[in-house]
């Protein structure tokens, strides 16, 4: 016998090129790491039309800023060049800082500057007929726009020499929604700049209504999906005929290059439309301006190779963060809210395509919506259609339902012993250290379940609470990679209490946090998450794995790591919810 699941898995495997594939894996998953074996695909170009250098307001000290930051991550991430902007720009005297910019980018024949312009009666910016010599003196040949920022007003007439400019020449501008004014403002100023190629970035998972529908009117408009991380959205635009609007940005190194990558290598659409998104859309637009070549990086592991080659991952992938429509539907109200099949078929598809063999769901209405008891049906209807590996977690309502029906609810659902977790949320409007949750939190404690825990505070006062009270819970902290404010204080509570965990996902996957974690608390309670259909997994996994961990780690963060929190319910789970490889 062995003495914990984790000799079993370490016992139980096996070393191919690199890396430890289980041995228990599906047939499937091996067949995928044979494929490595095999001739590769061609590279694609990747030419990232948005990247950010420079000093910032408020910045954390672990964010990257740095060009040298921005050039490692487009060679780490085989990113083969990119347009650069700079923060001063924005912030100090635009053409000062503009010439600045490019005086930097000249050693790097793959790298471009993004000037910042403005109205030139205030004697900032030049004339327009000057200002296009010294863009092609410098060879620039994309813009941004800032009104709001910089405080100008795009349709007054003083700006109306810039703007015609910009239409004349078909200028590659880059803004974003609040620069404009908003989503009226944008659909006005499209209307009146047909020739402008805009690229809107920055645009959020929750505007995507808004987006979506003025690409269908204004074919001059473009976006990017940086913070746009919507639900299989480059399957579903591509079908709607927005191929030619589709374009690659990274904000890094703000942002992880490899996340925003990974939702093109994984996209199922043609390879003639990847390689449009990837840079072919952003070419066409310059005018011809690209990197000199096509750039691979030959040291990746082979996680990052099965990524580019749009293969499932070849080590065991355990989703903890999962949420799940009704079949059939694409969407869950709020502002926003669209997920283009979030229902199971859609959900255990994408698994697939991903190589995730496990994971755990809860339900959206029960969460989001308030309606808990309808929530936790649709769990169990869920996982009844789920393929092997699967498990459920419910939520309850102490704000709904007296604490008479909770004593009666709470053991009734687990007696389905497929659902082995506890979500409660924010919107139900309770603190969970508030002793109306108590009743579930000893439920739990008694029974050895985990709680995947979205703080309802600015802080994680909460956590340190119920780690505190609860010590046979494993209490997960979500979202604990989306700021390096919020991974300092996960940080804080893992090194307090060993019963406290870290889920990584979030939109604006900061370059380097993961890294940032791991060297603060080690590799072992931090797990991977997509928080999908909500946001699309795909750039949540290539986030980790393009960050700069050893392989070692990233298995141990994208499923390993999973085995500790739901150790204690397997002796009691159906076989078939347990993943593979945590079976005997």
């Amino acid at each position: 016998m062995y003495k914990s699941r984790r000799e079993f898995i370490k016992k139980n495997s096996i070393t191919l090129l690199g890396t430890t594939v289980l041995a228990s894996t599906s047939g499937s998953l091996l067949a995928s790491t044979a494929d490595f074996l095999m001739p590769q695909t061609k590279d694609l170009l990747f030419f990232d039309a948005f990247a950010r250098i420079g000093p910032r307001r408020y910045k954390h000290p672990g964010e990257k800023w740095q060009l040298e930051d921005l050039i490692k991550e487009l060679d780490h991430c085989s990113i083969s060049g990119a347009l650069v902007a700079s923060t001063l720009s924005l912030s100090y005297d635009a053409m000062y800082s503009n010439l600045e910019l490019s005086n930097h980018l000249k050693p790097y024949p793959n790298l471009f500057g993004i000037w910042n312009v403005l109205p030139h009666h205030t004697n900032e910016c030049l004339p327009p007929a000057q200002l296009k010599l010294k863009m092609a003196e410098h060879n620039v040949r994309a813009v941004t726009i800032h009104p709001a920022s910089n405080g100008w007003d795009w349709s007054a007439q003083s700006s109306q020499e810039l703007m015609k400019h910009l239409n004349d020449n078909k200028v590659f501008t880059i803004t974003t929604v609040s620069e404009i004014g908003g989503w009226k403002e944008l659909n006005e100023f499209l209307t009146r700049y047909k020739s402008i190629p805009l690229l809107v970035s920055a645009i959020s998972w929750g505007e995507q209504r808004y987006a979506i529908g003025l690409l269908k009117d204004h074919p001059n408009l473009h976006i990017s999906f940086d913070r746009m991380q919507i639900n299989e959205g480059l399957e579903f635009l591509y079908k709607k005929g927005h191929i030619n609007q589709l374009i690659f940005a990274t904000d890094a190194p703000t942002m992880s290059a490899g996340a925003h990558r990974t939702y093109i290598d994984y996209a199922d659409i043609p390879d003639d439309a990847k390689a449009k998104i990837a840079g072919g859309n952003l070419i066409r637009l310059l005018g011809g301006q690209r990197p000199p070549k096509v750039h691979t990086n030959r040291s990746e592991d082979i996680l990052m190779s099965s990524v580019r080659n749009g293969k499932p991952i070849p080590v065991p992938v355990i989703d903890m963060h999962m949420h799940m429509l009704h079949e059939g539907i694409h969407g869950a109200g709020g502002t926003g809210y669209h997920m283009e099949n979030g229902g199971p078929k859609g959900i255990f598809k994408m698994m697939e395509r991903l190589g995730c063999v496990g994971g755990g769901f809860m339900s959206w209405n029960g969460v989001v919506s308030n309606d808990s008891v309808q929530g936790n049906k649709l769990v169990k209807e869920a996982l009844d259609a789920s393929p092997k590996g699967f498990w459920g977690l419910a939520t309850f309502s102490p704000t709904h339902y007296t604490q008479e029906q909770l004593a009666e609810m709470i053991p009734q659902v687990y007696s389905d012993k497929r659902i082995i977790g506890m979500k409660p949320y924010h919107f139900y409007g309770m603190e969970y250290h508030n002793p109306a949750y108590d009743i579930w939190w000893e439920y739990g404690n008694k029974n050895g379940l985990y709680a995947l825990i979205h703080p309802s505070r600015g802080d994680l006062l909460e956590v340190d609470k119920l780690a505190e009270k609860y010590k046979n819970v494993r209490w997960v902290i979500a979202h604990a990679g989306g700021s390096f404010k919020m991974a300092d204080m996960a940080i804080a509570m893992m090194k307090k209490h060993k019963n406290v965990f870290a889920e990584i996902t979030l939109t604006p996957v900061p370059l380097g946090i993961i890294e940032y974690m791991v060297d603060a608390v080690g590799d072992d309670r931090i797990m991977y998450g997509s928080d999908l259909p909500m946001r699309d997994p795909r750039q949540q996994l290539g986030w980790l794995v393009f960050s700069n961990l050893p392989l070692a780690s990233k298995k141990k963060i994208l499923g390993e790591n999973a085995y500790t929190v739901i150790e204690p319910c397997i002796k009691n789970m159906p076989e078939y919810n347990v993943p593979v490889v945590f079976r005997k």
